[in-house]
């Protein structure tokens, strides 16, 4: 799922302070700090109740994130400030992201017949960070529909080298 436009400006803004920080780790840290407290179902109805003013909103986001710092305390004001506190676990999500791509890494999100063994997915993840030139982070999901073979989502780009997707350009072939 993509995130929402408003979220990844936001991230992107954040990410760039963190670089400018030189402390992104500790940026994603205090985020997820945070993302994890407004998650409280209290906490989040609270956000969301409209009988408490945006002046007690913010204090109580200032007693909620005391320990961070003062930049992750400014965008958290700002999405309580103009109603967006549900944005930030998409804003989280998408900064991670900014990290990974900064640091080479991308996810392969894959899909098998059948379990693989770890050996077997650090096989996948190493023949697919030798065709992309990054480090992979191989995530997989069992689908016994697609018979046998492999479909490999990274980022935009889908490889199917599952039986049924042969099946499927092999009807349209004949098909044609």
């Amino acid at each position: 799922m993509r995130p929402s436009s408003i979220a990844t400006r936001y991230a992107q803004a954040a990410f760039e302070v963190a670089e400018k920080d030189g402390d992104i780790e500790g940026w994603l840290r205090e985020l997820q700090e945070a993302n994890e407290a407004v998650q409280d179902r209290e906490v989040a109805e609270y956000f969301k109740d409209p009988s408490s003013s945006m002046g007690q909103q913010l204090d109580t986001l200032t007693g909620l994130a005391n320990n961070v710092r003062p930049h992750v305390l400014n965008l958290l004001r700002a999405l309580v400030s103009r109603h967006r506190l549900h944005l930030l676990p998409a804003v989280v999500r998408e900064f991670e992201s900014l990290n990974r791509q900064a640091r080479g890494i991308e996810e392969a999100y894959v899909t098998v017949a059948r379990a693989l063994t770890e050996e077997e997915i650090k096989g996948v993840g190493e023949r697919l960070s030798t065709m992309t030139g990054k480090t992979i982070e191989v995530y997989t999901r069992v689908d016994p529909s697609i018979l046998g073979g492999i479909v490999v989502r990274i980022g935009d780009r889908l490889y199917d080298a599952s039986i049924v997707g042969r099946l499927e350009r092999l009807r349209q072939t004949i098909a044609v």
